[in-house]
């Protein structure tokens, strides 16, 4: 997301508020926690300057701007809410040359301007005194040493010891330095500067130029930077001195007292400036930080830090969702070809003679109840109905007694398991399918006259291979019973089609209640005998 004019004032803005907040609260946190903490405030407006615009965040603040018909500008944050009710748009700051002719861009480019010139030039100043500083003492001074990476020189041109470079890293001593301190002060000198290096006091140093550069023309940001580099000056003390004793502390502090100079570049770490002596020497004494203070510390210094960061956010619109895309095109239809030339119909042939007329087939269903009064356990058989078909039409019913009113139905379309017919005297019945004893009474009529036993071997395995399609596996010199019921099997299916046929008798609106409770009763006492025959013939 690229830098919007907004997200730059904002953010300058929310760095001076954390300029502030630390110049504040730096002193009691280097009481409380030490000078580490202290120094790692300064992180925050750093991390404000990087910090890019969340989407969808609410900010707690934003900047206006007001004009007056005079062209006075009034400059102010307020929360969002309000802030809508004050923003307008500003008038051009224009020079006019004619009635319609502007020389000058808007207040607003104008200020952006001026502001990145002045950064730029901020740091090409600062960078152009290091670099000169720098190059002068290395070219008149004298290689003392070299330890762990690091060059150690003298040079005239070096008013105390400090730290320079982050690449090609050196310590530069004043052309006294042997003279001016002892032995054991010359060694915490070196230590200090060193610290520096392993530390990167001097990336940071970078880094808060460059937030300072973009804060040229702000005094707070001044006054931050003087208090950024004492803390970090502190930080480096407590380095160098952690777990040392009473004589190494004031060993430490006369040679940070010899060491005292003037102003130098801001780049380099000069290992003391004669302001900060009375805080240095404050912060010297032997302090004891348990654990649990260490942790404390670290834990409010945090808080603190992720509260201000909050605070200071600047918010973004969400991206606008991306536009549909537009509809394929779509070809128009081919377009249709001409109908092809119809030929002449043939000449029509002579009708052929006309086939003899189908002999008609004959169906007789025999239903039969085992028992005595049609009750199971009791010998006797008792033939209850007797129903002739010609044609697939009812031509003879014969009923014996007060049997069921069911019958096995042969024939019909598929799924037609359950049928209500009608007999030539007007009496309705309930017909459930036997499809499989249909199409063998029909194969063994259109076969009459044929090679019965070829026809019937097929048969065979045609039941043969739907049985074991059932699951029912039948042994080898199975008979036509066991292949037309497949062993017990055929039995449960009639069961279960009664049971189907007694629910559509009970949903029958083609029956009274007299021939709705007779088929029922019938359909009762099949099913409790659980025996059933149906005898089918086939004549002409």
């Amino acid at each position: 997301m690229m830098p919007t004019p907004e997200w730059l004032v904002e953010a300058l803005i929310g760095a001076t508020l954390l300029m502030l907040l630390a110049l504040i609260v730096r002193k009691p946190v280097a009481r409380l926690w030490g000078a580490h903490m202290a120094y790692a405030l300064w992180a925050l407006p750093a991390l404000r300057m990087m910090l890019p615009a969340i989407p969808g965040w609410q900010p707690f603040y934003v900047p206006v701007a007001q004009s007056n018909p005079e062209g006075d500008v009034a400059l102010a944050l307020m929360p969002p809410a309000d802030a809508a009710l004050y923003t307008q748009p500003l008038p051009p700051a224009t020079l006019q040359m004619g009635p319609d002719v502007s020389m000058l861009p808007g207040w607003p480019v104008l200020l952006l301007g001026v502001w990145a010139l002045g950064a730029i030039a901020f740091l090409a100043i600062q960078w152009a005194r290091h670099v000169r500083f720098v190059g002068q003492a290395v070219r008149d001074g004298e290689l003392l040493t070299r330890q762990g990476g690091v060059d150690v020189i003298v040079s005239v041109n070096v008013p105390g010891p400090m730290a320079a470079g982050i690449i090609q890293r050196r310590i530069l001593l004043p052309a006294d330095f042997l003279s001016r301190h002892s032995p054991a002060e010359r060694r915490m000198a070196l230590l200090h500067e060193a610290a520096h290096h392993d530390r990167l006091d001097l990336a940071a140093n970078l880094a808060g130029l460059v937030v300072l550069a973009a804060h040229w023309w702000n005094p707070i940001a001044h006054a931050a930077w003087r208090a950024f580099r004492a803390d970090q000056e502190l930080a480096c003390d407590a380095s160098v001195l952690a777990g040392s004793d009473g004589d190494t502390r004031a060993t430490y502090g006369r040679a940070v007292l010899k060491s005292a100079c003037v102003a130098t570049p801001v780049a380099p770490c000069a290992m003391n400036h004669k302001s900060q002596l009375k805080e240095r020497f404050a912060m010297m004494k032997d302090r004891k930080l348990g654990r649990f203070g260490r942790a404390f510390g670290l834990l409010a210094v945090t808080g603190l830090a992720a509260g201000g960061l909050i605070a200071t956010a600047s918010g973004a619109q969400p991206a606008p969702p991306a536009p549909p895309a537009p509809p394929a095109h779509v070809s128009p239809p081919a377009p249709v070809s001409p109908p092809a030339a119809v030929s002449p119909p043939a000449p029509v042939s002579p009708p052929a003679a006309p086939s003899a007329p189908a002999a008609p087939k004959v169906m007789v269903f025999t239903h039969k109840i085992d028992g005595k009064d049609g009750k199971p356990g009791q010998p006797g058989e008792k033939i209850v109905r007797k129903i002739i078909m010609k044609d697939g039409k009812v031509v003879s019913d014969e009923t014996s007694g007060d049997g069921p009113q069911v019958m096995m139905m042969h024939g019909g379309g598929p799924g037609e398991m359950v049928k209500v017919m009608e007999t030539a005297e007007g009496k309705k019945m309930v017909m459930i399918r036997h499809q499989e004893m249909a199409d063998m009474a029909g194969k063994h009529a259109a076969l009459a006259g044929k090679d019965v036993e070829a026809r019937m071997a097929e048969v065979k395995t045609r039941m043969r291979a739907r049985c074991e399609s059932d699951g029912v596996k039948l042994p080898a010199d199975a008979d036509m019973a066991q292949f037309a019921t497949c062993g017990m099997e055929m039995q449960k299916k009639v069961r279960e089609a009664m049971a189907s046929a007694r629910v559509a008798i009970e949903k029958s609106r083609d029956l009274s209640a007299e021939q709705r409770a007779a088929a029922l009763k019938g359909i009762d006492a099949a099913m409790a005998n659980q025996r059933t025959e149906v005898i089918v013939k086939v004549e002409k």
